[in-house]
C-alpha cells in the first residue's frame, strides 16, 4: 500500500533551521527528500540524546550532502555524532550514535507484506 507524502510547509518554521529553510526553498518540487531526512534526524539525536524536537530547530542542522547507506560525520555542538540514513519507497530512516559501528547488518522490511501476514491470522 503505497501512499504519497505531502510535505507540512507550516512544520517547517517550527523545526527546521533559516539555513535548512533556505535550502528547502530552493529545491525542485518532487526533489525534497531533504525534508524527511531532516525530520528524521532531528527524531534520531532527540532518541540518542534526550529532549524535545522543537528545541532542535537551530541547535542541530541536516547535512546537505549525506549518502543512502554511508556513515556522516558531523560535529553538533562540541560533540561529534555519526549518522546513516536509508531510503525505502516511503520512508526515511536515521540511525545517529557518538560511533556507528562498520559492522551492521541493515533489513528493511516491507511493512505491507508484515500488515498482510497479521491480517491473515486474525481473519
Amino acid at each position: 500500500m503505497l501512499c504519497e507524502r505531502k510535505i507540512n510547509k507550516e512544520l517547517i518554521k517550527y523545526f527546521f533551521s533559516e539555513e535548512e529553510q533556505r535550502y528547502l526553498h530552493h529545491l525542485k518540487e518532487g526533489k525534497q527528500d531533504y525534508y524527511w531526512n531532516a525530520l528524521c534526524y532531528k527524531e534520531a539525536y532527540i532518541k540518542c540524546s534526550g529532549g524535545q524536537i522543537i528545541n532542535m530547530k537551530n541547535r542541530l542542522v541536516c547535512p546537505k550532502d549525506l549518502q543512502y547507506g554511508k556513515v556522516n560525520r558531523v560535529k553538533q555542538e562540541r560533540e561529534q555524532i555519526e549518522s546513516i540514513f536509508f531510503k525505502d519507497s516511503n520512508y526515511h530512516i536515521c540511525m545517529i550514535s557518538n560511533n556507528i559501528s562498520r559492522k551492521l547488518t541493515f533489513e528493511i522490511l516491507d511493512m505491507d507484506v508484515i500488515y498482510r501476514k497479521i491480517e491473515g491470522l486474525i481473519s
